[in-house]
C-alpha cells in the first residue's frame, strides 16, 4: 500500500530530528516541501538525496493531481514543512483532505497516510509555560490586514488561554492590539525555541510590549495569552 508520510523537521536546533524520521526520509521515493531550498539544507545535513517536489497550501490543482496519481502508481511520498509539524499553521491540510476526499470516492488503490511526530513550537512552548493549558484555543497566525479587528474580538471573549504564533515583522502590533482588545493579561512568550537565542518571557501584555523591541524582534514567536 503506497503511503504517504506527514514527517514533523526541527523548528531550530537539527538535533531534535527523530530517528523514525530519518528513516522514513530515507525509505522514501519524493519528498514534497513547502521550500525545496530549506529541505535541501536539512537533507543535505542528514546525508540524504531525494528528488524534492513542492508544495504549498497554494499550489495548484495541478500539482494536487500530480501527488494523488504517485500515490497511485505506488510511489511512497513524505510531506515536510520548513519547520514543524504539517497541518498546524504549514501546509498540509488542504492535500489531507483532498486525498481523503479521493478515498472516499474510492480509489483504484488504497493509499495510507501516516504520521511521524516530533518537534512542534506549539507543544515546546506548553511544556514552558506556568499558564494552566488543560484547556486552550489554538488560533494560529492572526490575519495581516482583513479580519485583524473581528480576531482580537474573538480572542478577548474567550474564557480559556489563547496561543498564538507570530512573526517578527508583526509581534509589537500584535501585542499591542491585544492588550487594547483584552485588557492588561499574563503572557508567556517563546522566542526563536530551540535555536541558540532561544527565550521565555512571562509577565504582562504591557511588559512585554517594552521588552520585545529592538533586537528582540527578531525569531518566530509563539504567544500564550492568559485566560480572563
Amino acid at each position: 500500500m503506497p503511503k504517504l508520510f506527514i514527517i514533523a523537521t526541527p523548528i531550530g536546533n537539527l538535533g531534535d530530528i527523530t530517528l523514525r524520521a530519518i528513516e522514513t526520509l530515507k525509505s522514501v521515493d519524493f519528498v514534497l516541501a513547502e521550500d525545496t531550498r530549506v529541505t535541501k539544507k536539512l537533507l543535505s545535513h542528514l546525508g540524504i538525496s531525494k528528488p524534492l517536489i513542492p508544495f504549498q497550501e497554494y499550489s495548484s490543482p495541478k500539482i494536487l493531481e500530480k501527488i494523488l496519481k504517485m500515490l497511485e502508481e505506488g510511489k511512497d511520498l513524505a510531506l515536510v514543512t520548513d519547520a514543524g509539524t504539517p497541518g498546524i499553521s504549514d501546509p498540509g491540510q488542504r492535500l489531507i483532505n483532498y486525498l481523503t476526499i479521493g478515498l472516499l470516492s474510492g480509489l483504484s488503490n488504497p493509499i495510507a497516510v501516516v504520521a511521524i511526530p516530533g518537534p512542534s513550537s506549539l507543544a515546546a512552548m506548553i511544556s514552558l509555560s506556568d499558564i494552566d493549558l488543560s484547556e486552550f484555543t489554538f488560533l494560529g497566525f492572526p490575519p495581516h490586514k482583513k479580519g485583524r479587528e473581528t480576531f482580537f474580538k474573538k480572542i478577548s471573549g474567550s474564557e480559556l488561554p489563547v496561543v498564538l504564533f507570530e512573526s517578527p515583522h508583526r509581534i509589537l502590533k500584535t501585542l499591542s492590539q491585544l492588550q487594547k482588545f483584552c485588557g492588561e493579561r499574563h503572557v508567556n512568550i517563546g522566542r526563536e525555541l530551540t535555536k541558540m537565542y532561544e527565550e521565555v518571557f512571562r509577565g504582562t501584555l504591557s511588559e512585554a510590549e517594552k521588552y520585545f523591541t529592538g533586537e528582540k524582534q527578531r525569531g518566530e514567536f509563539v504567544i500564550i495569552l492568559g485566560n480572563r
